[in-house]
């Protein structure tokens, strides 16, 4: 369904209410940091309390009641998460962390021979990171992508490929600029080119609807935190159906070993087999809870209110006076912007926001070291707004901005 202008702000007046109850942010504060730490609905808070209450049990840990109570809710959790991404429950894992995930993915490439893996300096280190540990380990390589080759990336792309390309390791949604890939594309360039896809979708998931039912990359990863609204300490993955055989766990034990001998072990099949430890269900409830509610308030609702708040971030800021603004002229976007000032540090600008206006941003190298160094920079203020964001606030920001660089 296509949402006019007056249909989006009827159907948004109506979520209001709903919105501001389920956040339990303080009225005074306005929070701009969802990219590192989004805020959780309540129904998720209660949904990990009531299974720490009434279950508390592990997966595959005995024949009590609250063993197979906690392999019921996982199980569901799952399914109910699948059906919102249009995927099979067997294809969704739950792991401690996204570089979990990475390591996983790059660990089981073939090592007959050298692998080199295409990467964008604006990725984050939770990608770069553990693209560095494989490549310290084994014979392989980085090619990087420059903030310029954005432009044109599916060109940049396949011009990179070489017979000894194995992965494309990319983020949906970067979290320095906030740069929106061509995932489709992108995907179907590289099976065409027989290269593995590994991407992050933790700063996309959450804003828009991500549907994996034609096509999806060969794995998909995400923290819990950001876009996803989840609880912290925990990670989910989709691995596709052509290479679920082909990858295996870096790490293994507890509940994703079903057999063990002195000098080997058989792991679980399909997702249980990256579910290494006991698994924090009640993490996954909060998690299954935010989605779902994500879900039901309508993430193409979510989308459109983002997209205008952008606008008005980006004319704001545009209008104030020694602030630099970093963007790219054509390139698609989300909701994340950086921009910094030659006459005020990145932090103090923060610093500032809090003290006067209790306005929290993010500032810093935003774990994105390599993206910093091809702009020349050492720090910036980032913005990252999410559904519980108002247009007020927006103007709140951008006035409080204004007043600060023009008395400074």
């Amino acid at each position: 369904m296509l949402i006019t202008e007056s249909l989006f702000k009827q159907l948004f007046m109506t979520l209001a209410s709903r919105i501001q109850d389920e956040f339990d942010i303080p009225t005074e504060e306005i929070y701009l940091d969802s990219a590192t730490i989004g805020k959780m609905p309540k129904t998720s808070l209660k949904a990990m309390c009531d299974f720490y209450n009434s279950v508390g049990g592990g997966v595959n840990r005995g024949t009590h009641k609250y063993a197979i109570n906690a392999s019921k809710i996982l199980e569901n959790e799952r399914e109910n998460i699948a059906q919102i991404f249009k995927i099979n429950p067997k294809q969704l894992s739950f792991l401690p962390s996204r570089e979990t995930a990475v390591l996983n993915s790059l660990f089981s490439l073939s090592s007959a021979k050298e692998n080199k893996i295409i990467m964008s300096v604006l990725e984050d280190h939770s990608l770069i990171g553990p693209a560095l540990k494989y490549i310290e380990l084994t014979d392989s390589k980085i090619d990087y992508l420059s903030m310029n080759d954005e432009q044109n990336l599916l060109d940049e792309l396949q011009e990179r490929i070489s017979k000894d390309t194995s992965v494309f390791l990319f983020s949906a949604l970067t979290l320095g600029m906030g740069i929106k890939r061509d995932w489709k594309n992108i995907s179907k360039l590289c099976r065409e080119n027989n290269i593995r896809t590994i991407m992050d979708m933790s700063y996309l998931v959450g804003h828009e609807c991500i549907n994996f039912s034609k096509i999806m990359p060969d794995v998909v990863l995400s923290s819990s935190t950001s876009g996803a609204l989840g609880p912290q300490s925990i990670a989910f993955q989709f691995v596709s159906e052509e290479i679920s055989n082909e990858l295996n766990p870096l790490l293994v034990g507890g509940g994703s070993i079903i057999s063990l001998s002195k000098n080997n072990y058989k792991l679980s099949s399909w997702n249980s087999k990256f579910e290494t430890g006991t698994i924090n269900i009640a993490a996954v409830t909060g998690l299954s809870k935010s989605l779902q509610l994500l879900d039901d308030i309508g993430l193409e609702l979510i989308y459109n209110h983002e997209k205008k708040l952008r606008r008005q971030l980006v004319e704001g800021i545009k209008s104030t006076q020694n602030i630099e603004l970093f963007n790219l002229d054509g390139i698609k976007t989300g909701p994340i912007l950086s921009f910094r000032s030659e006459s005020v540090d990145s932090h103090d600008i923060a610093i500032i926001l809090e003290d006067v206006q209790k306005i929290l941003v993010r500032s810093g190298a935003l774990c994105s070291h390599l993206f910093m160094e091809e702009i020349g920079q050492n720090s910036l203020v980032q913005l990252s707004t999410h559904i519980y964001n108002t247009e007020n606030q927006i103007l709140t920001f951008i006035n409080t901005l204004k007043s600060i660089m023009e008395e400074i």
